[in-house]
């Protein structure tokens, strides 16, 4: 085992820090030895000689600035007190209620207040503790030696993109932006600052709420951290994943007084408006819908030209999968009952003249979705989402197209939606989207598994998983095999909205050990008036569908 140090501000820890300490006692491969503890002087003067300092070096302005911000992140707390994936969040715990070894140590700090430096004293006892890793969990950046003091450095957090953003309030800027993720980096440090060598990076959907974007941005970020530390005890080395580019943006800082009320009443307040003038009063929400088409090339197809599926009364239908059988082609969908808040799978039969409707195929105790199809030796098998059993299980097809029966279950206890299942190389693969650390995130992270038998009781996790950690192309939504070809299609998540938009790209590599994709043309949702999203695309024998979604009047 690896023995890590955790450097800290004197006092309390966070409760990231106080989770990472709780991560780390369930790894066989390393152990938090030492708390690093630097000392705050500033902890022992007035918060009002604190005040008058900092005015003094920055200005009123930037005080009152400050001041403001304390205000609103006091307002965005408030409104999420009763937020689960909030809970916690600035909850800190006192150093001398945990049970593990502290260091003292008091390094320099510039003028400027951020740059710590530590002296000859503080480096000798970091020496005697014989860390073979640092973790920067506290304030400060670091200077000099104290960098290369532990055989792997001193790896340290980056909430944000750090391509596109550097500096912070973290997670505030994508929410102040609007834009569709918001990323994390993990890298070692290196003297110049924003410039380490990156480790492992990631991006989340953004959450509208700058609070709870930040909640859960730190909560992903930290279970990777736990990860990258295990992966560092078992396999002796640091993965080094990103070249270096020229950085083209601002650095981005707390937030002035005009982009905090701008932030407040043009962002926050209109957004929380309209969602409670949709539920209690307009009585809309987004509902989704399926379309098809006959059509000789799926890539050349003029998607308007498709046929919409009527919703049946107080349902909807969604995430559409075609499969063609002796001259009958079906589409099974999701089809979801908002008066018992589930779905099951419904079938339609398809002919150019219109369709019929099968009925329900496939019905179970918890919600069922996205039904993928495939074949193997002869027989047909479904593989719907099956995320509220806390499995992936297989349902195989004893009359084509509506006799469906439970097969076999494939993985348990896994926190997982939307999976795809097809051989390729002579070996099976599962494609399939996790939750990894229970934040109810299934569109940020794409993970592979491999077997020699479809019907295995073990699939064996790819080297490089998550192979995308990304909420803007991770989530799959259909798979195509076309002439030897693998076409993944992939979900893009929006702004504060599930399922936006999509794409297809072309799996070029696939191996136990690497993984390789390129994107070939986004589908955007514009292809019916008035509609703000679509998320699965499903082709077979000259037949394609897919789905949208619409805001719309409901009643149950």
């Amino acid at each position: 085992m690896i023995k890590v140090g955790l450097i800290v501000d004197d006092g309390v820890v966070t409760e990231l820090v106080y989770d990472l300490i709780k991560k780390s006692k369930g790894s066989s491969n390393y152990e938090v030895t030492t708390f690093v503890v630097q000392s705050n002087r500033a902890q022992n003067v007035s918060l009002f000689k604190r005040s008058i300092q900092y005015i003094k070096q920055k200005g009123l302005k930037k005080f009152i600035s400050r001041l403001s911000w304390a205000l609103v992140c006091r307002i965005d707390q408030l409104a999420l007190k009763k937020s689960e994936k909030f809970k916690n969040h600035t909850r800190n715990y006192h150093l001398d209620n945990i049970e593990i070894p502290k260091i003292y140590v008091n390094p320099k700090i510039s003028k400027s207040g951020y740059a710590h430096r530590f002296d000859d004293d503080d480096l000798v006892k970091l020496k005697n503790e014989q860390l073979d890793v640092l973790v920067r969990c506290g304030s400060g950046i670091l200077r000099g030696d104290i960098l290369s003091i532990c055989a792997f450095g001193v790896i340290s957090f980056h909430h944000a993109n750090n391509d596109m953003n550097r500096g912070g309030p973290p997670g505030f800027w994508e929410v102040f932006n609007r834009e569709k993720s918001t990323g994390f980096i993990i890298q070692r440090l290196l003297g110049e600052l924003d410039c380490g060598d990156v480790i492992f990076q990631g991006r989340i959907a953004t959450v509208p709420i700058y609070s709870l974007n930040q909640a859960t941005l730190f909560r992903k970020a930290n279970f990777f951290m736990h990860k990258v530390l295990d992966d560092l005890g078992r396999k002796e080395e640091l993965p080094l994943i990103k070249n270096k580019k020229p950085y083209a943006f601002p650095l981005y800082t707390m937030p002035t007084i005009r982009e905090q009320l701008s932030y407040i009443f043009l962002k926050t307040v209109p957004f929380v408006f309209r969602k409670l003038l949709d539920k209690f009063i307009l009585m809309k929400s987004w509902r989704w819908g399926v379309a098809y088409q006959f059509v000789e090339n799926w890539k050349s197809a003029v998607l308007w030209r498709s046929k919409v599926i009527k919703n049946p009364p107080n349902r909807y239908l969604a995430d559409p999968f075609i499969w063609t059988k002796d001259g009958t082609t079906v589409c099974y969908v999701e089809d979801y009952d908002y008066k018992i808040g589930k779905g099951h799978i419904s079938a339609y039969k398809l002919e150019r003249g219109g369709y019929t409707a099968l009925g329900t195929v496939l019905s179970e105790k918890f919600h069922l979705s996205y039904p993928f199809i495939f074949d193997c030796e002869g027989d047909l098998y479904m593989c719907p989402e099956t995320n509220e059993s806390g499995d992936i299980r297989l349902y195989k097809c004893v009359n084509f197209p509506t006799g469906w029966i439970y097969h076999k279950t494939l993985m348990d206890n896994v926190n997982t939606v939307d999976t795809n299942i097809f051989k390729y190389d002579s070996k099976w693969w599962l494609f399939t989207n996790i939750d990894s650390s229970d934040l109810g995130d299934y569109g940020s992270e794409l993970h592979i598994f491999y077997s020699d038998s479809m019907d295995s009781d073990e699939w064996i996790p790819h080297s490089n998983n998550p192979v995308i950690f990304n909420s803007e192309c991770a989530r799959n939504g259909g798979l195509i095999i076309e002439e030897g070809a693998i076409f993944r299609v992939y979900q893009r998540q929006g702004f504060g909205m599930y399922g936006e938009s999509m794409g297809v790209a072309m799996i070029e590599k696939l191996t136990e050990d690497d993984y390789k994709e390129v994107q070939i043309f986004d589908i955007p949702p514009k292809f019916f008036r008035g509609i703000g999203g679509t998320h699965t695309f499903s082709y077979k024998g000259g037949v394609l569908a897919l789905d949208f979604v619409k805001r719309e009047r409901y009643s149950v």
